[in-house]
């Protein structure tokens, strides 16, 4: 078509748009909200009602010249992601002249100071107008968040303008010679208004008293402390089920556990068969080949012992004071200051203290100055250098907190007597163990202590006998596992030798000289297995395990008849010194004389020195 046609066209589409569209557009209330009666508000209120989209109607009884309709609600500002405060930052002047460019033609409208729902500083906006199509136009606005950009657009505007004016305006004063005491110094820089940014929320639109529509908008930055809450409530809710299994899980090994004591008391009874827990000990031939192939480890057999068993492991390995080279105290002395300088403490015995490392290592200085630094932070941490230095003030072994109830649940003998390569002997019980009575006496933390002040104990004698005998001293432990069971294999028991297995081990370096484990059944092989990870091979090596048949006359190989007890095949009848000194006996106050020492071969053959006039056992002590 030519340009005049498409002229003529237009011009009828213009007047035809003018015909049909030129009558104002109206809102149409519902019919519930047209009554004007105080019963007609409260139910408007009641249920919450809200209008309808706006559109022409022949019969709507509004018009441009109704009462205005109110429009309100609360702008939160952010200035570097934090809420401010803007009438404090900007002026009350700017504040408006940007409320009224933001706002849309025939609107008027004013704002002043609030608060949010959660407390932080707002701007309470009221802005009025008489027609709908325009407040609904605002509405649209504001819940599109496009009247937000325009607020700031337009305040930043403003706020720059009347900064740049204060700046000439002090410049002039400046230059006249006027002073200019008392005027703002505005900033030298307009980037906080860079970093400037707003959102609204509780909207309410209202005539009059009525309202008509609330609105709970979300601010912008809200999406990411939404996605926090929902993350937090989620692990909450995870942890709420972990503890609803982990309460589950330990019914359960309550449960077990209850089993296997049950199961525990039966297999002892039968158990008896195979090791006898009497006074003297008799050779019994396994009861079957199959059941003694299964549960044999290496054992010692007639014709080569010294293959299955090192009877005397401390002598390969033997350390005179006086053989040492120069070289040799020279790292001795070295290790001591590198020692004390990681916060460790020293005694009188410091040198042997310190030898114990070097000798662990083979005199490869870097991996002894390696351990002996974890050695110094771990004992500062457990506390256990206080314990050396109460030992070496004089306190005795029966002084050990919570020894005396350890001695009623176990019979052990610590430091008896010496090999015949001069170590300290120690014998324990094991199968005399009450463990009902063990747990019920003694929990966790304090066995953990007795046992660190045991260790110390043993440590501070070897390194005291070391420096008076010349030779490195170290223990040789004795344990007679006749007649254990499940019980004591249990789950519980596991938990509580746990952290005490490898401290010997770790921190202890050379105080372990060798061990022996006598008349062994097939539940101590079970326990051996869960133990034997938390020791490093060197100590596994020093473990030597023995079944009933091969325990008589064992310890005489290590040690001479008159330092073993009578019913290992020794020729020692009663404590010697000066270890009797030591003990908790008969006559000590928190001593029951009743209950000391339990079991019928260690137990009994302590008894004769600690509890001289016989007192008689508790009922049910092995």
């Amino acid at each position: 078509r030519s340009p005049r046609h498409r002229l003529q066209l237009v011009e009828s589409l213009a007047q035809h748009r003018r015909r049909h569209f030129s009558a104002p557009m109206t809102f149409q209330q519902p019919p519930a909200v047209r009554s004007q009666s105080s019963h007609g508000t409260e139910q408007r209120k009641s249920k919450g009602l809200t209008p309808r989209l706006f559109s022409r109607s022949k019969s709507s009884s509004r018009s441009a010249g109704a009462a205005p309709m109110r429009i309100e609600f609360r702008v939160v500002f952010r200035n570097g992601g934090v809420a401010c405060d803007p009438f404090a930052t900007y002026s009350d002047s700017a504040l408006h002249a940007a409320l009224m460019s933001a706002l849309p033609e025939g609107m008027t409208g004013n704002l002043m100071p609030s608060t949010d729902s959660k407390g932080q500083p707002a701007v309470l906006v009221r802005a009025q107008a008489s027609d709908i199509n325009t407040m609904y136009e605002l509405r649209s606005q504001v819940v599109s968040g496009d009247f937000m950009s325009a607020l700031t657009r337009h305040l930043r505007s403003h706020v720059k303008s009347e900064r740049r004016s204060q700046r000439l305006e002090i410049s002039k004063r400046a230059d006249a010679g006027q002073s200019t005491t008392g005027m703002p110094e505005p900033p030298a820089k307009d980037a906080d208004l860079d970093s400037m940014e707003a959102g609204a929320n509780e909207m309410t639109i209202m005539e009059e008293e009525t309202v008509w529509e609330k609105i709970r908008l979300l601010l912008p930055w809200q999406n990411d402390e939404d996605k926090a809450d929902a993350e937090m409530k989620s692990t909450k809710r995870e942890l709420q089920q972990a503890r609803q299994a982990l309460k589950e899980r330990r019914q359960q090994v309550a449960e077990l556990e209850a089993r296997c004591n049950e199961l525990t008391e039966r297999l002892a009874t039968m158990s008896k068969e195979d090791c006898p827990a009497s006074d003297a000990i008799e050779s019994i031939p396994p009861p079957a080949a199959p059941a003694e192939e299964k549960y044999a480890e290496p054992e010692p057999v007639a014709e080569a012992p010294a293959a299955a068993v090192n009877n005397n492991p401390t002598a390969a390995n033997y350390v005179a004071l006086e053989e040492l080279t120069p070289e040799q105290w020279q790292k001795i002395k070295d290790l001591k200051a590198a020692y004390l300088a990681a916060g460790g403490e020293l005694d009188e015995y410091g040198d042997i203290f310190i030898l114990r490392f070097l000798v662990d290592k083979d005199w490869k200085y870097e991996k002894a100055l390696k351990k002996a630094k974890s050695t110094a932070a771990w004992r500062a941490k457990s506390g256990v250098n206080g314990f050396r230095k109460q030992i070496a003030s004089g306190l005795v072994y029966n002084e050990i907190p919570n020894i005396k109830e350890l001695f009623t649940t176990v019979a052990v003998s610590n430091a008896h007597s010496r090999t015949k390569a001069g170590d300290l002997m120690t014998f324990i019980d094991y199968g005399s163990l009450d463990v009902n009575k063990f747990f019920k006496l003694l929990d966790n933390s304090q066995y953990f202590d007795i046992n660190n002040f045991i260790l110390e104990y043993v440590s501070y004698h070897s390194d005291k006998l070391t420096q008076e005998t010349g030779a490195l001293v170290r223990q040789f432990m004795v344990i007679d596992a006749g007649g254990i069971g499940l019980a004591h294999v249990s789950l519980r028991m596991f938990i509580r030798f746990k952290p005490i297995m490898p401290l010997a081990d770790l921190y202890y370096p050379e105080l372990l000289g060798g061990a022996r484990v006598l008349n062994a059944a097939w539940a101590l092989h079970q326990g051996w297995k869960l133990v034997k990870p938390l020791l490093s091979k060197q100590i596994q090596d020093m473990v030597g395990i023995l079944d009933c048949k091969h325990t008589p006359g064992a310890l005489l190989k290590v040690a001479d008849p008159e330092a073993v007890p009578d019913f290992y095949g020794g020729t020692c009848t009663t404590i010697p010194r000066p270890a009797v000194d030591w003990y908790p006996k008969a006559g000590m106050e928190g001593v029951d004389a009743a209950a000391i020492c339990p079991g019928k071969k260690l137990g009994a053959y302590m008894r004769r020195t600690l509890a001289p006039d016989g007192a008689p056992l508790s009922s049910g002590t092995k």
